[in-house]
């Protein structure tokens, strides 16, 4: 069919079986060498094999190249599902969920026929494409052309093409009619053949976060990936903007706010297909727990959804949010009890709610039978609020937290479910509890499950005694169900060695100072002053020379010596586990590239005074500054003796 060879490359006869499964990566995940799209939303797939009427000659099968001319994408299952058995062929629908190429290549089937629709990024500019797949296993080959040829654009070659491979080789073919097409050509030749090749020379098998062989499909429980798209371009419209240009917040607006909405839209669209599976036309209720900057509780409540936030310090987001909206965000410190049950509630989040993750599940199902729960742990942590230890040493401790998150969700009686969305983040799996494995009349005896994996997990007392406790505590509405939880402390330590005593800090410095001395070194740009440099040492050599009670004024603080010996910038350099003098640089020389650029784009930036701090060197060092005042960015006032 294919006359003109567009690109062939010799492949390896043991790769030869990661054929299909390149076509999988290739089919369903078109993004991923496409910047321009957004995804792919499948609509169809077909598998068929011959009947006893179906021709066998491979030159008579059906590639429906008349059919797909005259069909649209409403009525392609029905009239090429038709045009298969007409021809003798026996047709299977296959869900579009779970569906494997690579699966069905091992299976009886001949064929695969698939409709996919490329979803663009920016819906302003450019239109969804309807793209065909006609796949035969027998010839190991792929055909692929856009339904209808007129509506094709820059998100597809505006030409039919094979993907094919042999004995020995991988190759892309088109008729020669097309081969003219150099934009298309380019593209076939230098990216999807160079992903193909690296899709099936890849020796490790893809793998989901929770370790099983199936890889999870990002936004696998959303049926509309358009719906979804459309949805999250207006929300990123309605609030991404104004949101960016106020964020009050130390941390990357451009992550954490097109994060927040990326879930709002994941949220809203879940949440609407539950309501039209359900037949309940009320917009669904929900407590964000740990909501941080509060901006998913702002969104969801901005679109019309009842709820509220719970963290257990205010951020300085919360107070530019619109008054009119009266968005409702609380501080509060939950602790998992009677107290922190939320029966009137249709659905508890857990974004990234670190020592509450574990308990979100538990919190959901003791609320009421109706409860659900969306969850997407980012920090692994036990019941008792301390860091999780990994279990399975083939997983990362984030892949073993999934599992260990999935089990708590089944012993608390929740169908789980798992979903991969599409945020700036590699944590971005999500768990989700929206329909129990058992009646409501059994809710009781599922509670006291609950009591007793806590306990075993907790190492605590036993499920009976708890449940005595509860009965004998004086009010029960603040029965803790785990004596040993620690939340964190509602006002946020600095931990960066700052807060130490600053005669620990001039000691340690002194320490470290006077054994790079030790190393005596004269640099030849000094040689006339005779400038002891210093010498060069590695933090495990320092660690063994800082007196042990310093260092454990140390071991509480992020970053340690470490950390210090950077915060002392102006007097010691950190580079590759070692330290040494930071050797004095003339005040033109501060004056260097970026901050001339910083001068430029901003007129009102005033030029810092270099003279305004004294010079360390000059007041500690044994031979003082090797630079003159006049050269020095730091004041050479009278040394102390």
């Amino acid at each position: 069919m294919f006359d003109h060879v567009i690109s062939e490359i010799t492949i390896e006869k043991a790769f030869h079986k990661n054929f299909w499964k390149a076509v999988d990566i290739y089919l369903f995940k078109t993004h991923l060498i496409n910047k321009k799209l957004f995804g792919v939303n499948n609509i169809s797939i077909l598998s068929f094999k011959h009947g006893k009427s179906a021709s066998t000659n491979e030159e008579q099968d059906p590639f429906l190249q008349d059919k797909l001319n005259e069909t649209t994408a409403e009525r392609f299952e029905t009239e090429v599902r038709q045009h298969l058995i007409d021809h003798g062929y026996v047709v299977q629908v296959e869900n579009m969920n779970n569906t494997s190429i690579d699966r069905l290549s091992q299976s009886e089937w001949y064929g695969v026929i698939v409709l996919n629709r490329l979803l663009p990024k920016n819906i302003h500019v450019f239109h969804p494409i309807d793209i065909v797949c006609s796949i035969r296993f027998s010839s190991c080959s792929v055909h692929l052309q856009c339904l209808q040829r007129e509506k094709v654009n820059s998100l597809f070659p505006k030409f039919p093409f094979a993907l094919h491979v042999s004995r020995n080789s991988l190759a892309i073919r088109c008729n020669s009619t097309d081969s003219t097409d150099e934009r298309s050509i380019y593209w076939l030749r230098e990216v999807l053949m160079e992903r193909m090749h690296k899709w099936m020379v890849s020796s490790s098998p893809a793998h989901s976060a929770d370790g099983s062989k199936a890889p999870i499909r990002s936004l696998a429980l959303v049926e509309n990936l358009e719906e979804y798209n459309c949805l999250f371009h207006k929300l990123k419209q309605k609030y991404g903007k104004a949101m960016v240009s106020i964020w009050p917040e130390c941390t990357d607006p451009q992550k954490f706010v097109f994060e927040d909405i990326a879930i709002a839209t994941y949220l809203i669209t879940l949440w609407k297909k539950e309501r039209l599976t359900t037949g309940v036309d009320k917009l669904q209720s929900f407590v964000d727990i740990g909501c941080g900057n509060g901006l998913l509780v702002y969104i969801l409540a901005s679109e019309g959804h009842q709820g509220y936030g719970i963290d257990l310090r205010k951020r300085k987001l919360w107070d530019l949010y619109p008054v009119e909206l009266t968005i409702d965000l609380r501080v509060q410190t939950i602790v998992p009890s009677n107290a922190s049950l939320f029966p009137d509630i249709d659905w508890i989040i857990g974004n990234h709610s670190d020592e509450l993750s574990p308990w979100i599940p538990v919190i959901a199902a003791r609320s009421s039978y109706s409860c659900r729960f969306f969850l997407l742990p980012c920090c692994a942590y036990e019941f008792d609020g301390s860091k999780y230890q990994r279990q399975n040493c083939l997983l990362s401790q984030y892949g073993d937290f999934l599992n260990y998150a999935n089990e708590i969700a089944r012993v608390c009686g929740f169908c789980v479910k798992m979903d991969r969305l599409r945020i700036p983040s590699t944590k971005r799996t999500c768990i989700i509890g929206d329909e129990r494995t058992y009646s409501e009349a059994e809710f009781d005896i599922q509670d006291t499950t609950i009591k007793s994996f806590i306990s075993d997990r907790t190492k605590l007392v036993s499920s009976v005694e708890l449940k005595q406790r509860e009965n004998t505590t004086t009010d029960s509405t603040t029965a803790s169900w785990s004596t040993n939880f620690k939340p964190r402390e509602s006002v946020e330590r600095v931990r960066n060695c700052t807060k130490i005593d600053r005669t620990v800090v001039d000691k340690i410095v002194m320490v470290v100072f006077k054994e790079l001395l030790a190393k005596r070194r004269v640099l030849p740009e000094h040689s006339e002053r005779n400038w002891n440099a210093g010498g060069t040492i590695t933090m495990e050599a320092l660690v063994k020379l800082i007196p042990q009670e310093y260092l454990l004024l140390l071991k509480a603080e992020c970053g340690g010596l470490q950390t210090l010996l950077r915060n002392n910038h102006q007097i010691f350099r950190v580079e590759n586990g070692a330290v040494q003098l930071r050797i004095p640089s003339k005040m033109s020389e501060a004056m260097d590239a970026a901050l001339k650029r910083k001068l430029q784009k901003n007129k009102n930036f005033k030029p810092i005074n270099f003279k305004q701090r004294e010079c360390w060197f000059f007041v500690n060092h044994p031979d003082g500054c090797p630079l003159m005042e006049n050269e020095c960015r730091f004041s050479h006032s009278d040394r102390t003796t």
